[in-house]
């Protein structure tokens, strides 16, 4: 019982120290049906140990000093994260420290012997979700390519597709990425109880992450012909989301007996995992008490440092932001016409622009949110910042396609997002890209960086995201060289008035 404690106290005060971190994973949990399976993360690994918790008795309680630098180096990693409202590296790296603070208080022997448990944590950080616009796209090129083979004739345009009996729509929670981490979780939980040759164990969950999309695959064709079979009387609202639910129980329990089938039993030549851990248990004087005692404390101290930093720090006093102004440059125009109604979704902007421009008879929109002192609720790389309400709950504007592309901004290069958006009233092509610290990209990590670089060096930490759009007439390939004539002309301007709103925040206050 005293081992099992032990590993137990050190995952609760990981938990209560970073407890505002700990508490956003358990929300996003809750609120993200891409992530529920997190629930069934701790308690299996409780579970885990509790199955170990006699052969953890016999392990010697050896310290590993080495241990508290990496602690420190994710604990930094947090802080950064912390600091700077992004979730994923300070839920990384409070699980990170679970294993570490294991090693730097009982020693590596009870790291690898929990191997498996402590890597399953893992499963607890909800990440991922730069896989679903691919697997979106695998979702409806599968789609489109099964009712053709079935007979159905399909107009595809990007992740829309209109059949004889209705239109349908590849939206995000169609992309499968619930069933691929919900299966890899329990597949991996699944596998380590019941097999004990590793290739089984890897053979088994590739196996089932496979079934799990394809069986994602097979669920929306699936969807779409009982649909057009029965003149979507069955198979829409409500029944979508039933029979989705329950094709993902019939997988579940399908993986499970292929698993069972599989099975290794007693007479297996493979050694038994526990088999390894069992050591003769050390007589108590060969115990250092003192050491342990000193282990503890240390990795203690090391866990509580850095929320005693965060707190300490404190959020930089909240300043105005004023909004920023285009000025007309190389003979566009500004006008009150703009290109379209339609506006992108962002979360709590310090400060909006919209303006328009147009020249030669082309028309530009210009579309500009200001960010500042990031937190969980407004922040520039927020993944509710999009084109389009996700899940096609916008009635008015749908995506049809977004992919990354490279766009001249100004005198630079930068890789940025390029998406079509369709709505009754026109066709859009949309460039957004992110604004850090005077450079233009549309990686989420590196702005989010160069955010944390600012922030260090003193510099203003106003932000910006950033999308031009424009009609699409005839082709893609036409309204692409509006956007670029329009961003050779006016990278100056919108450079000019963004660095304009930077300083105007960074700039001290004068007092009478």
């Amino acid at each position: 019982m005293r081992s099992f404690a032990a590993v137990t106290a050190i995952l609760a005060a990981v938990v209560l120290f970073f407890w505002s971190t700990s508490s956003a994973m358990v929300a996003t949990w809750n609120s993200s049906g891409n992530y529920s399976h997190g629930f069934l993360v701790v308690p299996a690994f409780v579970w885990l140990v509790w199955r170990r918790r006699h052969e953890l008795a016999r392990l010697p309680i050896e310290p590993s000093w080495w241990a508290l630098l990496p602690l420190a180096a994710v604990g930094a990693l947090w802080l950064a994260g912390h600091w700077m409202a992004l979730a994923l590296p300070a839920e990384l790296a409070i699980v990170a420290m679970v294993p570490l603070a294991v090693a730097s208080t009982l020693g590596m022997a009870w790291v690898r012997a929990l191997a498996f448990p402590l890597a399953f944590l893992f499963f607890a950080v909800p990440l991922g979700e730069s896989l679903v616009p691919t697997l979106m796209d695998w979702t409806a090129d599968f789609t489109v390519v099964a009712l053709k083979l079935s007979g159905v004739p399909v107009y595809r345009d990007g992740l829309h597709f209109e059949i004889p009996s209705g239109r349908w729509s590849v939206v995000d929670s169609c992309s499968g990425i619930r069933y691929l981490f919900a299966c890899l979780a329990t597949s991996s939980l699944y596998a380590w109880v019941i097999y004990r040759s590793t290739v089984r164990r890897l053979t088994f969950v590739g196996l089932s992450a496979l079934i799990a999309v394809l069986a994602n695959w097979l669920r929306a064709y699936g969807i779409v012909m009982l649909g057009h079979l029965s003149n979507n009387e069955i198979a829409t609202g409500t029944d979508h989301l039933i029979y989705g639910g329950l094709f993902f129980a019939f997988v579940m329990a399908l993986i499970v007996l292929l698993g069972a089938l599989w099975r290794e039993d007693s007479r297996s030549e493979s050694p038994p995992p526990d088999a390894a851990l069992a050591q003769p248990r050390l007589p108590a004087a060969a115990r250092d008490r003192g050491g342990r005692i000193q282990g503890a404390l240390a990795t203690l101290a090391m866990l509580s440092i850095w929320p005693a930093i965060s707190l300490g720090s404190g959020s930089p006093r909240e300043r105005l932001v004023v909004p920023p102004e285009l000025l007309p440059q190389a003979g566009w125009v500004e006008t009150t016409s703009a290109p379209s109604t339609w506006r992108p979704v962002l979360r709590n902007p310090v400060a909006v622009s919209s303006q328009a421009f147009t020249k030669d008879g082309e028309s530009v929109g210009v579309y500009i949110g200001l960010y500042a002192n990031p937190t969980s609720e407004s922040k520039l790389t927020s993944a509710m910042n999009r084109f389009v309400v996700p899940d096609g709950l916008d009635p008015h504007w749908k995506l049809a396609l977004q992919e990354m592309t490279d766009a001249r901004i100004g005198t630079r290069r930068a890789t940025i997002y390029r998406g079509v958006v369709v709505g009754r009233e026109a066709r859009l092509l949309a460039w957004q890209w992110y604004w850090v610290d005077g450079v233009a990209t549309a990686n989420a990590f590196a702005a989010s960086a160069r955010q944390f670089l600012a922030r260090l060096r003193g510099r203003s930490d106003v932000s910006a995201w950033i999308a031009v759009y424009t009609r699409e007439s005839e082709t893609t390939d036409e309204a692409a060289r509006v956007l670029r004539g329009f961003l050779a002309d006016m990278s100056g301007s919108i450079e000019s008035a963004l660095q304009e709103a930077a300083d105007e925040r960074a700039a001290p206050r004068s007092h009478p």
